[in-house]
């Protein structure tokens, strides 16, 4: 679940914009009050800090349990260019969610745009111009089934995949090495404990708010090569169990839009191959 299903999933592991900019209103990574280790050094680089796991288990019980889910994300997204140089990409989303089988993804920003349905039938795609659209069968009839797939809409789900599932803990705890309690910080004004997490190939970070157990602030460093890709992802306006008009997941195709494939944009080849193997 690493590689490509963990942060790879949850923090832009595959890249089509759907979150845009950490930044600004408040967001404060440098104001941890540190919690001391309930180890000693020597094993810290192997503690599973039950701590981290029990407050991570409570966010994901916290998802899991509404019927429905409404948030925005933004992110800064790195990209490799031509150049080798990674150049740092804007994008911003808008998730609407009502279990089991409704989905629906505003994505815009510096990447492609575009609008995302789900409604247990079909993933469809069309862009904000209403000049093209993409449609494909659903692998499954829950939201859980098309999850669990490499489906058309893997790309634009990319940033907070495992937010969306059913069990959030499962797909999150899988395959760690470590698990900390670094301490609280302050983002956008909401008091969050930091917690830090290890696994092959990747170290990640997640802010959860310390009273709505809710995310505020994933962020995400692949160990490959060189050069290490950090992918940032600002969660904000949650509404849980609010009411959703039935519109909402409604998919209405331009008359005159262009019907193309869906293509998958992948990683860098490095990150790529360094995932890989740790599926």
């Amino acid at each position: 679940m690493i590689g490509r299903n963990l942060m790879g999933h949850l923090v832009g592991g595959t890249f089509l914009a759907t979150t845009v900019l950490l930044g600004g209103s408040g967001t404060a990574l440098a104001e941890d009050k540190p919690v001391p280790p309930p180890a000693t050094q020597a094993q810290a680089q192997e503690i599973k800090d039950q701590r981290a796991l029990k407050l991570l288990k409570e966010m994901s019980d916290t998802l899991a349990g509404a019927r429905t889910l409404q948030f925005k994300a933004r992110a800064l997204l790195p990209l490799e260019s031509p150049t080798g140089q990674y150049i740092s990409l804007f994008a911003a989303s808008r998730v609407r969610l009502q279990r089991p089988d409704r989905l629906f993804v505003e994505s815009r920003g510096d990447l492609v745009p575009n609008d995302l349905y789900y409604n247990g039938k079909t993933v469809t795609a069309i862009g904000p111009a209403r000049k093209f659209y993409a449609q494909q069968e659903a692998a499954g009839s829950t939201l859980d089934a098309v999850l669990q797939q490499e489906h058309p809409g893997a790309d634009t789900l990319a940033p907070f995949v495992d937010l969306l599932v059913s069990d959030p803990y499962a797909r999150l705890s899988k395959d760690l090495a470590s698990a900390l309690l670094v301490g609280q910080s302050t983002i956008a004004g909401v008091t969050t404990d930091h917690l830090a997490f290890t696994a092959p190939g990747v170290d990640w970070e997640l802010w959860i708010g310390a009273q709505d157990k809710l995310p505020r602030l994933a962020v995400a460093s692949y160990r490959s090569g060189e050069r290490q890709p950090v992918f940032t992802v600002e969660f904000s306006d949650w509404k849980l169990n609010a009411p959703l008009p039935a519109q909402t997941f409604e998919v209405r195709i331009p008359k005159d839009a262009i019907k193309l494939e869906f293509k998958r944009t992948g990683l860098p080849q490095a990150q790529a191959d360094a995932q890989g193997g740790k599926q």
